[in-house]
């Protein structure tokens, strides 16, 4: 497990670390640590404002608040699309983390046609783990990188 994955389960709810750090140490029997990027955990509120803003509103907007929350600003319209649907994530709550395949550079990855079979054993481990994955969300919000705690009914 990367330092990075460490640090990232630290941020977590205290009562989903168990939960996810199985989910990585089942990812790392499967694939090794530098096949795979933790690439959010724990987000702020302000961040998840910036990431529901986008494909919502226009794009001096969109990186006005993208830069309030510390991101990187968004270059073009074409960049400016949907990636949230809710402002109401359970990673403000540190129940969610979002894994992705790297590519032979070591960066991550949205690549699914090319990288499939990584996210489907990234789906599976975090299956395997008990998690809700977004890949099993309708078509229209399918977010293969997100896996989460099932919340309570």
């Amino acid at each position: 497990m990367t330092e990075r994955s460490r640090r990232m389960l630290a941020e977590l709810d205290i009562t989903a670390q168990p939960v996810f750090l199985e989910f990585l140490q089942n990812l790392d029997k499967s694939i090794k640590d530098d096949r795979y990027i933790v690439f959010e955990g724990r987000r702020s509120v302000r961040v998840q404002e910036a990431y529901y803003a986008q494909g919502r509103n226009p794009l001096e907007w969109v990186n006005t608040l993208r830069q309030g929350a510390g991101l990187y600003l968004l270059r073009s319209e074409r960049d400016n699309y949907v990636i949230t649907w809710t402002l109401k994530s359970r990673h403000i709550d540190g129940f969610a983390m979002d894994v992705l395949p790297t590519d032979g550079a070591g960066k991550p990855t949205w690549d699914l046609a090319h990288y499939r079979k990584i996210f489907e054993t990234i789906r599976d481990c975090g299956r395997a783990a008990g998690l809700e994955c977004g890949a099993d969300w309708p078509i229209q919000k399918t977010d293969w990188p997100h896996y989460e705690i099932k919340q309570a009914v």
